[in-house]
Order: structure tokens, then sequence, then C-alpha cells
């Protein structure tokens, strides 16, 4: 089903060190989890896709006391054979977000695979917004995971490796936002904000990561949509690029959330330090509190922007991250310049017949917006797949990153 140069790839991003290649094996038991996820995948339980993981983890290097670090092992007896129906009568019982199959070789036969376990891993403390600082990670094995018809996300450990999906093997951008010309066409224009004036390359991380979380956030609701961005010195309501549908002429403003958090975190770090002369305990607990309210505003405004984009059409967002409108219609003339697209980590150029007949409408659109919108960023949600993230180097160069997702 799958090409063994897919199969070769995704071991040697997994164990880039180990030779694990020469081993046929391990080469037949991770081509065997790949086709078994994906066509588990393919089904419906009670009307709804299966979501299923399933990791390959040597049962004799995790404890029988029911945990691995932090994670949490549920052994089964007896063993049951890895089959699509075996995945998907069990997948119900288990959310892929936090709980994967284990499957090890039989004794008499080790490239026949056999569930044995279901470790969960909870992923809480994952990002910086979580209120929780608690982290659970993953044993350091290959897991394979299927949340959408047709598409698998591989990861080592915690850590998100590579994407198949529509046919299409994708290593993911990591970092797209800390170095390269999708951060610095966010960092330009942040730079202006008074919070960055006060806080510096604090803000900036931080309102980066917001960024990451509302794209993961996004994801989650497996809708499909757009997401504009756009400097607030741009936005021009007289723009035919944007035919607006549901205008909101008072919104929240997601920058300045962002920044009071930084501030509250800042006090933090100051009181810490200083905490065995001068700083009660009190004057520490009060303001920890403070950082907890404040990380809930930022992701409630997420997760309000997040639940925007389930509306056909484009959100469009203010540099300030303010929403502006959602179920917008995007309308531009063709782009008719150069696109270069990234994949897998290096440049290609992308000709527009190829684009019209790979890609959809909104791909489409956006690349066309984005093109004749001066200073815009734009990413493109699929709903069986990555997001893509677009912006523009000059007047005859578009940027397309096909994963924007990172290691989420």
């Amino acid at each position: 089903m799958f090409d063994p140069v897919i199969i070769e790839e995704i071991i040697a991003l997994w164990k880039p060190d180990s030779g694990a290649l020469e081993d046929p094996v391990l080469f037949q038991q991770v081509r065997t989890i790949m086709e078994m996820v994906f066509l588990a995948g393919l089904k419906r339980n009670e009307d709804r896709p299966v979501r299923v993981g399933v990791s390959l983890t040597n049962p004799a290097l995790l404890p029988d006391k029911g945990r691995a670090g932090e994670s949490i092992v549920l052994r089964m007896s007896p063993r049951q054979p890895m089959t699509v129906d075996t995945l998907v009568k069990l997948a119900p019982a288990f959310d892929p977000d936090t709980t994967v199959l284990a499957v090890w070789g039989s004794e008499e036969e080790p490239a026949e695979l056999e569930i044995w376990s279901a470790i969960f891993t909870t992923h809480r403390g994952r990002n910086r917004f979580d209120a929780l600082p608690l982290e659970q990670p993953s044993p350091n094995s290959l897991a394979i995971i299927t949340k959408r018809t047709g598409s698998l996300s591989i990861y080592q450990g915690d850590e998100l490796i590579a994407r198949f999906k529509s046919g299409r093997f994708l290593e993911p951008v990591h970092n797209h936002f800390t170095s390269g010309l999708m951060g610095w066409r966010f960092l330009e224009v942040v730079k202006r904000h008074p919070e960055f004036q006060k806080l510096g390359m604090k803000y900036w991380h931080t309102y980066r990561d917001f960024i990451d979380y509302l794209l993961m956030e996004t994801d989650r609701r497996g809708h499909g949509g757009i997401i504009v961005w756009l400097p607030s010195d741009y936005i021009d309501p007289e723009s035919h690029c944007i035919i607006p549908k549901h205008n909101l002429t008072e919104s929240p403003d997601g920058a300045t959330l962002i920044g009071e958090l930084c501030d509250v975190e800042h006090q933090q770090e100051l009181f810490r330090k200083d905490a065995a002369e001068n700083s009660s305990l009190a004057t520490i607990c009060i303001i920890g509190e403070t950082v907890l309210e404040c990380k809930r505003k930022v992701i409630e405004h997420a997760e309000m922007l997040a639940q925007m984009t389930c509306v056909d059409g484009a959100l469009i967002i203010s540099d300030r991250l303010r929403p502006l409108s959602f179920g917008a219609f995007l309308s531009a003339p063709i782009w008719q310049e150069r696109i270069i697209y990234w994949k897998n980590n290096k440049a290609q150029h992308l000709d527009r017949d190829e684009l019209f007949s790979r890609y959809g409408t909104r791909h489409n659109a956006t690349v066309n917006f984005v093109g004749h919108y001066p200073g815009s960023a734009a990413f493109v949600i699929s709903q069986d797949g990555p997001i893509s993230g677009l912006t523009k180097k000059d007047d005859h160069v578009i940027h397309w990153w096909p994963d924007c997702l990172g290691k989420y």
C-alpha cells in the first residue's frame, strides 16, 4: 500500500543513527502499523470517523506497576492480534490525543504484531498557556495516529516527525515563527506594538506562541477555513480583495491580553528572585493567581477566534489579534508571479497550473489575496490535513509552507 521509500524515511526520522534501515523485521512492523492505522481511519464507528493511535513499544522496557515515568501503562490480557477490526473496536475507548495502543511482535513471529497495552500520556503543560505545568512525556517510541480520514501523523515520543496526507509525505516545519520569512513578517509589525517596546522579545515569543496555539485550536475543530492576518497600518475597509459577510465593529484586543500576561509573568519572576528576603508567600501566591487568570483569558481568546473559522469563509484578524470579520469572501486578481513552496524544508517553485490542479478553492483564493493585499499573511486550514501558511516576500514572490502546526 505504501511506497517502501516512505517507510524507510519514517524509520530514518525515528532512528537516524541506529542503522535500523537494515532491519527487515522492523521495516515490516512499521509498514504493518502504517497500513492498519490508515485502513482503520477509513472506517466509521457509529457514523463517526475512527480516530486511533498505535505505538511500537517493547513491553520489556516498561515496568509492570502501571507507570513508565509519568505515563500510565494499561496492560491487556490476553494480548490481541493487531487487525483493522480490532483497532476499530478499541478506538472509542481511547482518545488518540492522549492514549496510544502499544503493539509488539509475538514471541513466535516478531513480524506479527500484538496489542499488549494502552499507554496514557497527558498533554497538560505542553504549551505555555496551560494553567497546569504538569507534563507526562510519552515513551520515546514510534507512534502512528489517524485523526482524520486518509491522514496520518507520525511521532517520535511527543515530537511530530512527519505527516501523510492525500498521498503526500511531509515533514513538519518546526519553528516557522522563530526564523525565516514567516517569522520576520510578523515580527516587523509586532515590534511597533507598545507591549513590545515595554517587554521586548518576551512579548514576541508569547505572541508567536499564541499564533501556534490558535492554529492548534483551529485544527482541532476539523472544519477547515482561512485565517487572514492584517497589519493595522494596511487595513483598508474599501479594499475589493475582501468581501465581508459578518463585520465586527467592536471586538476584544488579543495583543493587550498577551501584554498583560507577559507583564504579570515578569513580576512573578522578579518576586521569585527576591522571595528569600523581601517578598511574602502571600504576595507570590496572589501574583500566581493573577498569572493563571491572564492565561485563562488568552486561552479563551484563542478558542473564540478558532470557533469563528467554523463558518464558511475567512476569519480576518488584525496584528493586534482583534477579529474584524468572519465568513468573509476573498476576491483578488489571479497571482501570476512566482510561488515558492517549502516541502520538507526545501524550496521548490510551484507552477500556477499545478496550484490549480492540486489544490482547492481555499488555497487558490488565499494565494491570490496574499499576492495582492500588502503586508498580509494567511493560514489555510484543511479539513483532512495540515495547515498551510502563506506570506509575500516582495512584489514578485509568495512563500508557502504546507504544514504550520509544528509538533502538534
